[in-house]
């Protein structure tokens, strides 16, 4: 049998075939080349398959990989960051991820000091959200410069660029307008599997957030977002059937931003052995001397050294080979960094989904105790490192701009201890009262050797008149100063109703004259000479001194209402020196405040609190919250402390300050009138004046 002949067409194209085969065969060609290949072939419309992921979990455990040294990535792993896998769990819960019952409306912060592992936590939970459930995520930040560093220098490299099927389905730069269309957006990315799509967004606050709808909100570092932008953000959720916010970041500023969004949630709070470290730093922290930890091991002191308990000999000082670990600190037995629980101190708010967690550095096991040592003997000797410690090392916070803190307030209770709104009989009370959309009324009662705030309140601004009335008659205030603004025209009719002048029609008189002296109804008179009211009931205040150290000064605000001339008493004062009138009545030498009373200097606070049993009124958090958050003080570029900060939740602060400013000018310059009793006010007046909001003259 003879062989069919060659083809010599088909003998050239033979050849042709080798030579391209030994060619490909000869390149080398990149890790996941086909898989990369695959990835953008499904870009142009392909479905892509992915895996199932049930939980975030297990995107995390399974899928993502994080940076190990050395530019190397490993898998992800709980080791050492033990801590977040209750948070993780939490999220999951949240999300219906093994249920399939998601929890709508829900808020998770996560309160932690420096480098705990947040910003690989939220931005996988970004690509979990969007790759497996297919949700809306955005990214908040304090400005988009960092959020775009965020993107090009973590969120690629770290998280698409490591996980090849998420890379196939993501689109970075990219996302969806209101038509549907794929679009350029920076610091965007656009998830689809071909059927379903996904927009992940990485953007930052310094304007309003508009046009994208989402699901899940992340809010990184709190205390630096602007509040004025923040609150628009749910308006993003309104089309979501989830709705759910996670807030992480340092807490820097008790009663404010980070911290109190942790207070106002569950409170959760890491046990290691059932000890909380942060809370028993430093003494928790021992070094150890021989090859096992002993009880007879000293501990680290507020001096930055060590010294075995009871003993004022120090035993030895900081190195950096030094070994050492946690240990009870009243026992010496050794905590396991790595067996930790979890107590919510607020497990009322868990059915609330306020869940909040605080993670600091001596909960994670990852982090050496060496650094965090050797940064507490730093700190000793340095305020400012001192705050940094604080807030990254326990995540704690601390501020050296805010005067009052919460261990100053429970000091204030802890004087003399009373209940909230008990009073004492025949002790001179005033009060003053904070204005605007809410209105808040703040009682204070006058003793020998210091002042109490006996009651707080917070009112609606439409029943301020009456119901600031009534509280004043019930509580036998003598005197009320109030803030004259936004709400001028309620401010005035209760200095009317409170003097007893909604009926008398004031003679016309030049207030301004050193020769005049006039006597109103109800005991109060103005004295033109010494330019001062005698037996105040009511003033209303200015904050029109724009000079430190100008005082105050009282005056007479004349206007028209009713088709009568009308007049109040007024006080102009300077904003800062009011606030810090009765925030110093906190203060005692401990905090570098010494003032003299009666000859000897004051070493207990001036002003008392009402003590703040478990079940006790609401309005008492909200209280110390305002206290804190308003004893901030703004800072120039050079550090330098300025006014205490206004447009924050400061108002029962204000309140307290406007009752101090009270005390001072009647019950402390003997110009206490009498009591106040039940008193009532025509309604035409309150109409009147209502109608004429915008003709009132202010004198």
């Amino acid at each position: 049998m003879t062989a069919a002949p060659t083809n010599p067409a088909m003998a050239r194209m033979d050849a042709h075939l080798a030579r391209d085969r030994r060619m490909i065969e000869s390149v080398t060609f990149p890790p996941n080349f086909l898989a990369r290949l695959d990835a953008h072939l499904a870009r142009d419309g392909r479905a892509v398959a992915t895996p199932r992921v049930r939980s975030f979990r297990e995107f995390l455990t399974a899928h993502a990989r994080v940076p190990i040294g050395g530019g190397e990535y490993g898998p992800y792993t709980f080791a050492g960051r033990e801590a977040l896998g209750a948070v993780v769990d939490t999220i999951d819960h949240v999300l219906g991820s093994l249920t399939g019952n998601p929890l709508k409306d829900s808020e998770i912060v996560l309160a932690g000091g420096a480098q705990f592992g947040k910003t690989i936590l939220e931005q996988n939970l970004a690509a979990y959200c969007a790759g497996c459930r297919f949700l809306n995520v955005g990214v908040y930040l304090p400005d988009d410069e960092l959020a775009g560093s965020i993107v090009d220098a973590k969120f690629r490299p770290d998280v698409v660029d490591q996980i090849d099927w998420f890379a196939a389905l993501t689109h970075i730069g990219k996302s969806i307008n209101k038509s549907g269309r794929a679009v350029n957006t920076k610091g965007a990315f656009l998830v689809t599997d071909g059927e379903r799509k996904a927009v992940g967004l990485f953007r930052g606050l310094r304007k309003v957030p508009t046009s994208f709808s989402l699901d899940v909100i992340v809010r990184d570092e709190e205390d630096d977002i602007p509040r004025d932008k923040a609150k628009f953000l749910s308006g993003r959720l309104s089309a979501s059937t989830l709705r759910l916010q996670i807030i992480v970041g340092t807490q820097r500023i008790h009663g404010a931003g980070q911290n109190r969004k942790w207070e106002e949630g569950s409170q959760g709070v890491l046990l290691v052995d059932g000890i909380n470290p942060e809370e028993h730093w430093p003494q928790i922290c021992r070094a150890q001397l021989g090859p096992v930890p002993s009880s007879d091991d000293p501990q680290l002191t507020y001096e930055g050294d060590f010294k075995r308990p009871g003993s004022p000999d120090v035993v030895l000082t900081h190195t950096p080979d030094q070994r050492y670990y946690l240990a009870h600190p009243k026992t010496g037995k050794p905590l396991d960094r790595h067996r930790v629980k979890w107590l919510h101190r607020r497990p009322d708010r868990l059915a609330l989904r306020r869940y909040s967690f605080r993670v600091s550095q001596l909960g994670i096991p990852a982090i050496d105790l060496a650094q965090i040592v050797a940064h507490w003997t730093r700190a000793v000797g340095d305020g400012e490192e001192m705050i940094s410690f604080c807030c990254d090392r326990l995540a704690r916070p601390k501020s050296a701009a805010q005067a009052l803190t919460p261990a100053i307030l429970e000091r204030a209770r802890q004087v003399t201890t009373f209940d909230f709104g008990m009073t004492t009989p025949d002790a001179p009370r005033v009060a003053g009262l904070d204005t605007g959309d809410r209105c808040w009324l703040v009682t204070r009662e006058r003793h020998a050797d210091h002042a109490r705030l006996v009651r707080a309140d917070k009112i609606a601004a439409g029943d301020v008149v009456s119901r600031t009335l009534a509280l004043c008659a019930r509580y036998q205030v003598g005197a009320l100063f109030i803030d004259e603004r936004p709400l001028v025209n309620e401010a005035r009719m209760l200095a009317l109703a409170l003097h007893g002048w909604t009926d008398f029609e004031f003679p016309r008189v030049d207030w301004t004259s050193r020769d005049c002296y006039v006597s109103l109804p109800g005991g109060t008179a103005w004295d033109g000479r010494r330019q001062v009211w005698k037996n105040l009931r009511a003033a209303v205040v200015r904050f029109t001194r724009a000079k430190l150290g100008a005082g105050l000064r009282q005056i007479v605000v004349e206007f028209e209402a009713d088709g009568r001339r009308r007049a109040v008493p007024g006080i102009e004062c300077n904003r800062f020196e009011t606030i810090d009138r009765v925030v110093r009545e906190f203060l005692t030498p401990a905090e570098n405040v010494m003032e003299v009373r009666g000859g000897k200097l004051r070493q207990t606070p001036a002003l008392l609190l009402p003590r703040r049993p478990t079940g006790a009124p609401a309005i008492l958090e909200t209280l110390d919250a305002h206290l804190l958050t308003g004893s901030q003080r703004e800072k120039d570029k050079a550090g330098e402390l300025g006014d205490y900060l206004d447009a924050v939740d400061n108002h029962l602060l204000l309140a307290a300050a406007y009752a101090a400013l009270a005390d001072s000018v009647t019950v402390g310059a003997g110009q206490f009138g009498p009591m106040f009793k039940p008193v009532t006010f025509r309604p035409r007046l309150a109409r009147t004046l209502a109608a004429r909001r915008e003709r009132i003259l202010v004198g």
